[in-house]
């Protein structure tokens, strides 16, 4: 398997002092996409092929949320807290307006940014989402489940597991990876054995635990409790992206939210499975640049 060039890091200090960490990837003048990771992840966690962005037109900026990679923690942090973050990055880049797009466990913090920022975000997608509580309904790994019914009462009793899954994780990424890929359907298993996404998983991966496992028991607490967002208040246009396949985060995750975002555009992939994003990442940007219609609804 041939490496993956890795991008350069770039990191911005924060008013309070901490350090949020990104990639900056695509055309450097085109428009402007801030891009939140899945659960787990870090500023690696990219399309493998990055011309796709630079052809477009697009300059993705993949930010690392706080304990992963080189992002510090941020202690007794709220999912409305990110955001701050966000327009602090944004002002100290010069930019004025963005769109944002979220993967998986970074659905709910594109929400947050669409929610809480206004009219600085242009378009918001999300892609294989997790949903608010009480959405997840559908097949799941057990270990998916309880995780989620235990990390907002209880996220001590995890952090044993996911200290050894961390631990893992970094020191055998691409086993790791071969032990996620074999409890996922065939659909999914097919997309973590590309090369390439194989080798951006590992990169991912190790650097998603760099710091150890707080920013993972972190973002679980905050993503399987109470967002405490005014989705219904949400303005800029919406859409979201889900297979229909998808073994590890239903697609009724994204059925609640279209249904609770006024306007919103749902788009579910008949047969895709959790990693759709890498088939259909393209049409993503395409419509967060507003070249393409709102995707209809199933």
């Amino acid at each position: 398997m041939a490496a993956l060039p890795l991008p350069p890091t770039y990191a911005t200090t924060l008013p309070d002092g901490r350090l949020l960490a990104w990639v900056d990837l695509g055309d450097a003048s085109g428009t402007p996409v801030l891009a939140m990771h899945g659960l787990p992840g870090s500023r690696f966690q990219r399309h493998p092929d990055e011309s796709i962005p630079r052809d477009l037109g697009v300059r993705v900026l993949h930010l690392e949320r706080p304990g992963f990679g080189r992002s510090s923690v941020r202690r007794g942090r709220r999912l409305r807290d990110w955001p701050e973050d966000v327009a602090h990055l944004a002002d100290a880049l010069g930019l004025g307006r963005f769109a944002i797009v979220g993967v998986s466990g970074g659905g709910p913090y594109a929400l947050a940014c669409a929610s809480m920022l206004g009219e600085r975000v242009t378009r918001t997608a999300v892609v294989s989402g997790v949903g608010p509580r009480g959405s997840m309904q559908g097949p799941m790994p057990w270990t998916a489940r309880v995780g989620l019914r235990l990390a907002p009462y209880a996220a001590w009793v995890l952090a044993p597991p996911v200290a050894v899954m961390a631990w893992y994780a970094r020191r055998n990424p691409l086993r790791y990876l071969d032990r996620v890929a074999a409890a996922m359907p065939p659909v999914d298993r097919s997309v973590l054995a590309r090369p390439a996404v194989r080798g951006m998983f590992a990169q991912d991966m190790s650097a998603a635990y760099s710091q150890g496992h707080r920013g993972f028991l972190d973002d679980l607490r905050l993503i399987a409790g109470n967002w405490k967002l005014s989705l219904e208040s949400i303005r800029c246009p919406v859409a979201f992206w889900h297979g229909t396949a998808d073994a590890l985060v239903p697609d009724g995750a994204s059925r609640a939210l279209a249904a609770a975002i006024p306007g919103s555009a749902l788009h579910l992939f008949e047969g895709a499975g959790h990693f759709c994003v890498f088939d259909c990442w393209a049409e993503v940007l395409r419509w967060l640049k507003g070249e393409a219609a709102p995707v209809a609804g199933p």
